[in-house]
């Protein structure tokens, strides 16, 4: 099979099948600086995100900032509709305090 290169936005008449076999029927994304602020030792934080059109149930692509913090472990899910929280959580045995950054998000639905 060839390779494919596209320059510009990528369309499809018939819709993209996600690995399921179902159509992705939407594809959403945002971003939002986050300030997590200190997390106690085996603990977790969550911020929340609004993309609009988020619906509990969508699948989440999580873009973190260049340098996350170390011993932080961040997930990324739809919580309610249009809000995808990010779940900072801490595994280590002391208080972390992660640096403000920016945090991306895509939601997809198939």
């Amino acid at each position: 099979m060839a390779l494919t290169t596209f320059s510009g936005p990528v369309r499809s008449l018939n819709g993209f099948i996600a690995g399921n076999g179902n159509t992705i029927t939407k594809v959403l994304s945002g971003s939002a600086s986050l300030n997590f602020g200190s997390i106690s030792a085996v603990s977790q934080a969550d911020l929340t995100i609004t993309v609009t059109g988020a619906a509990v149930g969508d699948e989440v692509i999580m873009a973190l900032p260049a340098a996350p913090t170390a011993g932080i472990i961040f997930n990324a899910f739809v919580s309610a509709a249009n809000t995808v929280t990010i779940r900072a959580s801490n595994i280590t045995a002391a208080p972390v305090d992660p640096a403000a950054a920016t945090y991306g998000v895509i939601v997809i639905a198939a």
